[in-house]
């Protein structure tokens, strides 16, 4: 015990040590300056000693693939990050795989309200680990367990970020992983931007043909028979910057005013109580227009799928996305979609069941948060008004572009073509 303190006393900074023999018999409030120092340094000590023991379990081996195969992520939450984790795991319980699942919703702060269908990993089970958790979390979580859930496995790290450029400060994370997929080839190119030489980045876009297609049921959520309902969805957690629900309501109501004819919007808003200013000025913007909703209450994956189902067109003017899950859920259930017409969701937005909405390329601004440098797209509100109110008023044209959904053979909706890839990519 005495020789690891004084190896701990002997790692400390300089000035630290300094310090403290000065304040040896001073008044208190030095003695607490030193004694805080010095429980920082011991902190900071603890830390590293974690990080390096998780670098040292986590180093990338380049290990073959075995079984089974173990999805780590927020299964529990309601969040888009958390459904891609569910879909995964039953994309590979659909190929035949024996899949497994770490729920990491509790160790972000996320409420766990939905069961975890997967059991977890037993003690001794290897194969591999697919981290479907962005680098920040990534690397707090190899720090936490000190790298354990990464020994003796390949793992693959499944990250998706919105921009051109992936930040530099996921750069630490690739030493930790020996691959990386993600949501869409947008995404893939951004995080080449930083990726050491010999790491591959593969697109591996999610298996929506598992989504269940439901009747809709319009009187479950109380739609009037004779509206043509449009359903926008975001996350304020992806910020509101990011998801520009304001340039859609906008748009919305151009749409409404020049088609002449019974609309409602429904804007399913999730995380409203976490930033509830954001939310108070969305219901302020929208209080004396009956024909928009706001829908707060938490729906279960199923539950989601009926409201998409129960909808008419499929609305997000967004400024970036990594993948656009609704857009795609949409396209899967048959409904016209209308969104911006860059980043991801452009890979499978097929012209014939979809419209691209035009836009300008502008500096990313107001959005310290999560999204810093680099540009992404302001939608043309007016030329989304214009093309939605075709879609209104237009039955025959909207049921032409619906009908057409059917023949997207995008990866994500064509259960052979989604088994081939993920073969591909891990050839058990």
């Amino acid at each position: 015990m005495k020789s690891s303190l004084l190896a701990l006393w002997r790692g400390l900074p300089i000035p630290v040590r300094r310090l403290a023999h000065q304040v040896v018999g001073a008044p208190g409030s030095a003695y607490k300056a030193a004694a805080d120092a010095f429980a920082d340094a011991r902190k900071a000590h603890v830390q590293r000693t974690a990080q390096n023991r998780a670098h040292r379990r986590a180093r990338r081996r380049n290990l073959p693939p075995t079984l089974p195969i173990t999805i780590a992520g927020f299964h529990g939450a309601v969040h888009g990050l958390g459904e891609g984790a569910r879909m995964l795991a039953r994309g590979f319980a659909d190929a035949g795989l024996p899949v497994r699942a770490i729920d990491l919703s509790a160790s972000v702060g996320f409420p766990v309200d939905l069961p975890v269908p997967f059991s977890s990993p037993g003690e001794n089970e290897r194969g591999v680990v697919i981290s479907h958790i962005n680098p920040p979390e990534l690397l707090r979580w190899a720090r936490e367990t000190e790298g354990r859930p990464f020994e003796g496995r390949r793992h693959i790290g499944y990250w998706a970020w919105e921009l051109e450029e992936a930040p530099a400060d996921w750069i630490p994370a690739f030493d930790l992983v020996d691959e990386v997929w993600t949501p869409s080839a947008f995404a893939a190119d951004a995080i080449r931007k930083i990726a050491p030489a010999r790491m591959q980045v593969t697109p591996a876009p999610y298996p929506v043909y598992l989504n269940p297609r439901p009747a809709p049921d319009r009187a479950r959520f109380g739609f009037p028979d004779d509206a043509v309902i449009v359903l926008m969805a975001f996350d304020l957690r992806s910020t509101a910057q990011r998801k520009n629900p304001y340039a859609a309501l906008t748009a919305f109501q151009k749409a409404h005013a020049a088609a002449g004819r019974s609309a409602l919007l429904v804007c399913k808003v999730v995380g409203a109580d976490l930033y509830p200013e954001t939310f108070q000025a969305l219901q302020d913007l929208v209080a004396d227009d009956p024909s928009i909703r706001l829908m707060t209450q938490n729906l279960s994956a199923e539950n989601m799928s009926l409201l998409t189902a129960s909808s008419d067109i499929i609305l997000s003017l967004h400024r970036s996305e990594g993948y656009g899950l609704l857009l795609a859920e949409g396209i899967w259930l048959g409904k016209p979609t209308l969104a911006t017409g860059w980043s991801s969701t452009v890979e499978f937005m097929e012209p014939a069941s979809s419209q691209r909405v035009n836009f300008t390329l502008i500096p990313v601004e107001g959005d310290g948060q999560i999204y810093r440098t680099g540009r992404w797209a302001d939608a043309d509100v007016d030329d989304a008004a214009a093309k939605l109110a075709r879609m209104l008023s237009d039955d025959v044209w909207r049921n032409e572009i619906a009908a057409a959904t059917a023949r997207n053979g995008y990866v994500s909706f064509d259960r052979e073509a989604w088994l081939r890839m993920t073969r591909g990519l891990l050839p058990l």
